[in-house]
């Protein structure tokens, strides 16, 4: 796991709606395996230190308040 801080619209633990843009507005459910249980909802605006590279994970209810979705990774 990389250890450095990074936006959450280029981590591959930013869940998003199937049909949602990566953007810095775009609300998302954070499935990083440690945070899970949180069931944060963040923007693509948003970071933290357990940032990994990659494509965003997508399953619907991912943007609801909290998320509906289960994690897909």
């Amino acid at each position: 796991m990389a250890q450095q801080w990074g936006l959450c619209k280029s981590c591959m633990w930013w869940q998003i709606e199937p049909t949602a843009n990566i953007a810095d507005a775009t609300l998302g459910f954070c499935i990083d395996e440690k945070l899970q249980s949180f069931q944060l909802s963040v923007s693509g605006n948003s970071g933290c230190n357990r940032q990994v590279q990659g494509e965003p994970a997508r399953a619907k209810g991912s943007g609801a308040q909290p998320p509906t979705a289960k994690p897909v990774r």
